[in-house]
């Protein structure tokens, strides 16, 4: 795909984000899929130019960083390696720095060090964000999952893993008060350990699931149009 055809697909973009691009989407484009293609560049292109309007950029200027930043990754999604939420977002916004560093050092070399330093700062900031839209969402599957655990087990085995795992309790204390062996104590936090692990895996499948439902529906209402 050349210039030309990224131009146009960035002066038609549609209302979706990279956050809304599923696992599934991403593999079909990095397998060759043209249509695919369409659909994800088109959402690349949105994410970017909300990046340039952040940046306070002006429409000449923006839609020639969309458009160098597209060539870019065209040339890369390839090999891109999803590695999370937001994982997406942050390669193209390193992306579109990097091109708007290289403009600006083309106009001005003597503002190139200083940009260079603001984007490895931006980069950080990135990194930090997405890290902790992660965590996050960890935390949340935990509690879920805990929720559905703590139905399954009975009271004092949920109460000798929650007073160790969570409480920090000593285990030779709990197991003295609670009036059962110590390994006993240890198995049960083991299992409801073991339990969890196996809840959160679930929950985090079914939201992958979910996501690309939701693009199956979405790419059967624009084919039905």
């Amino acid at each position: 795909m050349n210039s030309t055809a990224i131009q146009g697909i960035a002066m038609q973009r549609g209302s979706q984000r990279v956050s809304d691009t599923s696992v599934g989407l991403l593999g079909r484009v990095q397998q060759g899929d043209t249509e695919a293609w369409r659909d994800f560049a088109a959402r690349c292109c949105d994410s970017i130019q909300d990046w340039c309007r952040w940046r306070h950029m002006h429409s000449l200027e923006a839609d020639d960083i969309v458009q160098n930043s597209m060539l870019v990754v065209l040339k890369k999604i390839g090999g891109f390696t999803h590695s999370g939420r937001g994982s997406l977002r942050a390669w193209l916004r390193a992306i579109a720095w990097r091109c708007w560093s290289d403009a600006i050092a083309r106009a001005s070399r003597s503002q190139a060090e200083e940009l260079n330093g603001q984007y490895e700062l931006a980069i950080d900031e990135i990194a930090l964000l997405d890290e902790r839209y992660e965590q996050l969402r960890r935390m949340d599957l935990v509690k879920r999952a805990m929720v559905l655990v703590r139905q399954r087990v009975r009271n004092s085995t949920w109460e000798m893993f929650y007073r160790t795992a969570i409480g920090n309790e000593s285990g030779i204390k709990v197991a003295a008060e609670m009036q059962v062996p110590l390994y006993i104590l240890y198995a049960s936090r083991s299992r409801v350990q073991r339990l969890l692990q196996r809840e959160v895996r679930m929950l985090e499948l079914l939201e992958e699931s979910s996501e690309d439902h939701r693009q199956l529906n979405a790419d059967f209402r624009e084919s039905a149009q």
